[in-house]
């Protein structure tokens, strides 16, 4: 309870204010069926889409490297009590019943399909702050298969101090001066997962490659030192590519023609 107790009381301080919440689903999907998968999420999930939903983006990844999971679907919202109110049932179902019995059937098959996937499934809800643990170069063009990579870490002290000592070490300047296209940091608050959550994209592979092998010019010493006595425990990184998005009231497959 005390742990908690802190916990509530360093989210009030540093993250509530915005309001933004992120809820993320992590699916065990068989690598020969992601393809499969995110072609039924597209059909499931716009037909899902309506103007009541509380839902502001959602952001699908499918896992390139590490132990993670396979799919991870990162749901966003203003707040949590939206992430709640989310009527995801209501909206298909309305959308449902206005299409044929034909049509009615080959929706039917394809949620069952798309369901069966959640089998096993895991989730948590996380708190961020887009104003102060978020960086992003302007004007980026996030419609690609950009890389997303994710640290995962546990800490005895201040979660936002360790998440501001990673980004005045690592995410400000690599964004700054160098291949990272923008990148933050997101806390835990319910669910399965860790204190800090630090997470960046980059264009490509290589970008990323030549990004974390090429020294910086003017280290942060400091910065990387606070962090480093902050982190309590063993972490885990994964790397994934993003796959699609929302835009617009439909979920849009990364890149130009898709």
């Amino acid at each position: 309870m005390k742990q908690l107790l802190l916990l509530i009381t360093v989210l009030c301080s540093y993250f509530i204010s915005a309001q933004s919440v992120i809820e993320i689903t992590y699916l065990d999907v068989h690598p020969t069926q992601i393809g499969k998968f995110v072609e039924l999420h597209k059909k499931v999930t716009d037909m899902s889409q309506s103007d009541e939903r509380t839902i502001k983006g959602q952001w699908v990844y499918r896992h390139w490297y590490g132990s993670g999971a396979s799919i991870a679907i990162y749901d966003q919202y203003d707040s949590a009590e939206d992430a709640v109110k989310d009527d995801f049932t209501g909206a298909f179902q309305k959308n449902y019943e206005k299409l044929s019995d034909e049509a009615k059937k080959e929706m039917d098959e394809a949620f069952t399909q798309w369901w069966a996937f959640f089998d096993g499934h895991w989730d948590e809800m996380r708190f961020i702050d887009y104003e102060n643990f978020f960086v992003s170069k302007e004007d980026v063009d996030w419609d690609i298969p950009f890389v997303f990579v994710v640290g995962n870490y546990n800490t005895s002290g201040s979660i936002g101090e360790m998440a501001t000592a990673y980004l005045d070490w690592q995410t400000r300047p690599m964004v700054k001066d160098g291949l990272q296209l923008g990148g933050g940091a997101s806390v835990h608050y319910k669910g399965a997962g860790s204190d800090v959550q630090l997470f960046g994209g980059f264009k490509n592979m290589m970008d990323f490659a030549k990004a974390i092998t090429t020294p910086q010019e003017n280290p942060n010493v400091e910065a990387r030192k606070k962090f480093w006595s902050s982190v309590s425990g063993s972490h885990e990184d994964q790397i994934y590519v993003h796959v699609g998005h929302l835009e617009n009231g439909s979920f849009n497959l990364a890149g130009k023609d898709n």
